[in-house]
């Protein structure tokens, strides 16, 4: 009997232990998948580990059992100083994780993705495991497929556009189906909500009576890391125009306490912009006073937020207000954009040199997003009602006098796909713009990724649209059509050769003890898969796009799970098949792009016969 099938009262929780200790944005992509988990799985009892400096979001959730705190700041901190010696703060660590081991859990999640809190991962017992985690010989091992995923394409540093928020919804979602059942609905209630959180705000009204009835803008300064902030001369900008341009609009500032300094910038910016005194009285400042519940319920009462890479971006996500991320800097908004519909993202036009080469500094990217083009794309999302997007982007630009904005931006539109679609959030491009490699790259490898572990995929290049083909991408994609043959033939030597090692080692009654020839065949079997695993490597090397496999390779080879060599060559060639189906869809991609960028013959116009004088009497 399924758990779904159960009656109520027989059935226990499902405990579920969550670690997230990384920064307030990650908390809140977790708790959104959380609520998909929970809404489809209601006896999920979930405790939530998060830092401590982090960890209001998690405590204003009220579907949340409880939600446990580490006081990095009162363990690491005394350490860092000098005050106490390591096997001190060993010590205070031992007895602040001690709890979390006492007890048995159905499922834990480490969704921090570190290797210092896989460690944390280990110590836990768990039923299931997801995330990363430590094995018994306290070497690193990721726990399930898209854990791998994470390891390989996404900390690996390549282009994918799975969104992160999907990948932790379907890793869990996954995890439950397998181990606990069908899910008792039917998951068509709605994730996102303005009461996500329950705040207390009896002590604070942010808003005067006269304020509700106006629309409010939120502008959030700065950002997690300064490479990745947009000036708050340009956000006054920005704010300066929608002022004069739209009265019935108010801005509100948000930022922390680190965020006056911007917060005085944008202020002097306003005033040299000489506004009529109406327009400035209607700019509100809350910088360095919000916290988590005034901000939320600052976010939660605005049409829309502005922000650049914050966990503004997925608080506002979060509570069903309309986001539009500057993307600047060293970003990956497809990972970590707005999730949701109708939400915009506006971003340089490629990459500058300082995020090519992965710099924190003396990024130009971050002036090539201009004022004009950020109002010119707000002014149309916020409009979207009125003209119902059967005018252009470009031609809304071009009714404000600013066509040229457009030259150097990219701008999307966010949309859930249909399930039949391959679900999660997407991103439509909406001025026309040629697509390069990466980007066609990051659609081939959200593809393979949801053939891996979703189980089933949506149609070929469904996204892709003959006008983003461009004859620098279609020669790219020629030259690495001879490279993604021989890397399926590597795959499928090494699938046979990893299969002659499992019917061999079968045969054997033990690992250790066996005959010089069935050793010598042993050895030259594994010499042969590690030849075959650097060549891999090698091609990878050569050819970008092919280091996706190579680097997935390394990682399902370092978390295979067999204790006897049987079991290892079993795995390995389950390994290099998942590896195999992957490089098949790749040459699928090839195939379909490279038939949708060639020359389609039009058809010539039949000549129009001259009419006669006579006819016309």
């Amino acid at each position: 009997m399924s758990f779904s099938s159960m009656p109520a009262k027989a059935r226990k929780p499902i405990r579920c232990l969550v670690v997230q200790l990384a920064r307030l944005g990650d908390t809140i992509q977790s708790l959104m998948a959380l609520r998909a988990a929970k809404q489809l799985y209601p006896d999920l009892e979930i405790h939530f580990v998060a830092r401590e400096r982090f960890a209001a979001a998690a405590r204003r959730v009220p579907w949340i059992e409880k939600v446990i705190t580490l006081p990095t700041e009162a363990l690491l901190e005394p350490v860092l100083e000098g005050r106490r010696s390591k096997r001190e703060a060993l010590k205070d660590i031992a007895r602040w994780v001690s709890p979390l081991v006492s007890e048995a859990w159905d499922i834990a999640i480490n969704w921090t993705y570190s290797e210092s809190s896989s460690y944390l991962t280990a110590l836990v017992p768990a039923r299931v495991k997801l995330g990363y985690s430590r094995r018994k010989d306290i070497t690193f091992s990721s726990s399930d497929g898209w854990s791998n995923y994470i390891n390989a394409i996404v900390q690996g540093g390549l282009t994918q556009n799975i969104h992160l928020t999907d990948v932790l919804t379907t890793q869990l979602l996954t995890a439950l189906q397998i181990h606990v059942g069908e899910p008792e609905s039917d998951g068509n209630a709605p994730v996102t909500s303005k009461n996500f959180f329950r705040l207390d705000l009896e002590e604070f009204e942010p808003w005067n009576s006269d304020d509700l009835s106006r629309k409010w803008i939120g502008i959030q300064l700065g950002a997690g890391r300064e490479e990745k902030t947009w000036s708050p001369e340009n956000w006054a900008a920005v704010a300066g125009l929608i002022l004069t341009k739209h009265p019935s609009c108010n801005i509100v500032l948000m930022g922390g306490k680190g965020d006056q300094p911007l917060a005085r910038r944008f202020l002097a910016k306003i005033d040299a912009l000489e506004l009529d005194r109406k327009c400035e009285k209607r700019i509100v400042s809350l910088v360095g006073e919000t916290d988590f519940d005034l901000w939320a319920s600052v976010v939660s009462r605005c049409q829309w937020v502005l922000s650049a890479d914050t966990s503004a971006v997925h608080l506002a996500s979060v509570l069903g207000t309309r986001v539009l991320n500057v993307s600047v800097g060293p970003v990956r908004w497809l990972e970590t954009g707005p999730y949701g519909n109708g939400h915009y993202v506006v971003a340089p036009l490629g990459e500058c040199e300082a995020c090519r080469r992965g710099e924190r500094s003396g990024h130009s990217c971050r002036e090539t997003v201009t004022p004009e083009a950020v109002y010119g794309a707000w002014s149309y999302a916020s409009n979207e009602w009125a003209h119902r997007r059967q005018i252009s982007l470009l031609a809304h630009l071009e009714q404000l006098g600013t066509p040229a904005a457009a030259a150097s931006v990219m701008i999307y539109r966010s949309k859930i796909r249909a399930t039949d679609q391959g679900g999660g959030v997407y991103y439509e491009p909406l001025l026309k713009q040629s697509l390069d490699l990466d980007g066609w790259m990051a659609m081939v490898m959200g593809h393979i990724a949801r053939a891996w572990y979703c189980g089933w995929v949506p149609p070929i290049g469904q996204e892709l649209r003959r006008e983003m083909l461009h004859p620098a991408l279609v020669k790219a994609l020629r030259e690495i059509d001879e490279s993604s043959q021989l890397l399926a033939k590597v795959c499928d030597e090494a699938t046979r050769t990893a299969l002659a090692l499992n019917r061999k080692t079968s045969t054997l009654r033990s690992d250790k003890i066996m005959r010089l020839g069935d050793r010598e065949e042993l050895r030259e079997l594994g010499k042969k898969l590690l030849e075959l695993d650097q060549l891999m490597e090698r091609i990878g090397k050569a050819h970008g796009p092919m280091r996706a496999f190579s680097q997935m390779s390394k990682v399902l080879m370092h978390n295979l799970r067999g204790d006897h060599l049987a079991e290892l060559g079993k795995e390995s060639a389950e390994a290099y098949r998942q590896l195999a189906e992957g490089i098949t869809l790749l040459r699928e991609w090839l195939k379909h792009t490279l038939a949708l960028a060639r020359p389609v013959a039009l058809r010539p116009v039949a000549a129009v016969e001259p009419i006669r004088p006579e006819v016309l009497t």
